[in-house]
């Protein structure tokens, strides 16, 4: 595999300047978020920004993933408005016409993922879970809403994957292997792991269920939910052994990105990607 880091992780580092240091400690790979002020498609120095990033990662022969899930990004006020599966019809095409702009404006920088969640699905006009968030209908609207971004991120020579996350309408692997019946097999459109998710889903053993869709893979978000902090646990300091997945996955022959991320521990600054890498070091 290809050891990556997410630089949301190092929120207080700007990207480009980032990726030699992080080439210098052993990463292939990094993943960004966008971010209002620093990282924003809607501002007049995007273009030079994805310039610099673009180049600091051919340079150091960087993989770059693109991960749309930004909170707040859409709105300052709700940290998860963006939805491809919502009944609202409004909501889903500005998360339709959102994910469209994102796979455009960054095809210059020749991405090997840009990953996204489904978002969530509520009744219309109330803040509850639809009691069908998973059901046909539900799979239905969300493939109508994929499909010509999967065809048009192929057309542009860019790898679309979907981000299972708990309580969106593609919660864990296993209801992205069932959306793939409504997908067909004409559209192509990545599995982007997030193990922190996976525990939350209850799939394990990890490794072992990743490697049996690693065909399937684009890239792996390898990290561990801090529940009482609302972010990620630092690297060794959780339940989940990522060397163990990491292990089973290089086994398996996924040769693509995966991504350490510990999102909420930036004051930790490169000490903190560090961390990571020793995780593959311990002995087994």
């Amino acid at each position: 595999m290809v050891p990556g880091f997410h630089c949301s992780s190092l929120e207080f580092h700007d990207a480009a300047m980032l990726i030699p240091k992080l080439s210098a400690l052993g990463f292939s790979a990094v993943a960004l978020r966008p971010r209002r002020g620093a990282w924003d498609i809607e501002s007049p120095w995007f273009q030079s920004a994805s310039a610099a990033i673009a180049a600091a990662a051919a340079e150091h022969e960087m993989a770059l993933v693109i991960d749309l899930d930004a909170p707040f990004f859409d709105d300052p006020d709700c940290r998860e408005p963006f939805s491809l599966a919502s009944l609202d019809d409004r909501q889903r095409d500005q998360a339709i016409a959102r994910v469209e702009q994102w796979i455009r404006q960054t095809a210059p920088m020749c991405p090997a993922a840009v990953t996204f969640s489904s978002g969530r699905v509520r009744a219309a006009g109330h803040g509850d879970q639809d009691p069908d968030s998973h059901g046909e209908e539900t799979l239905e609207r969300l493939a109508a809403a994929i499909s010509p971004l999967a065809q048009l991120a192929s057309t542009l020579n860019v790898a679309a994957a979907i981000r299972p996350v708990a309580g969106h309408a593609i919660a864990t692997v296993a209801q992205f292997e069932r959306f793939g019946q409504w997908l067909g097999s004409d559209t192509s459109l990545g599995l982007a792991a997030d193990v922190g998710e996976m525990l939350l889903g209850g799939e394990f053993p990890i490794g072992a269920r990743l490697a049996r869709l690693q065909h399937r893979l684009t890239c792996v978000y390898l990290c561990e939910p801090d529940l009482e902090r609302g972010c990620d646990q630092r690297f060794g300091h959780g339940d989940i052994d990522l060397r163990r997945v990491w292990e089973v996955m290089t086994q398996s022959g996924f040769g693509g990105p995966a991504i350490f991320r510990a999102c909420g521990h930036g004051r930790f600054g490169m000490a903190l990607a560090a961390e990571a890498l020793a995780l593959l070091d311990q002995p087994a």
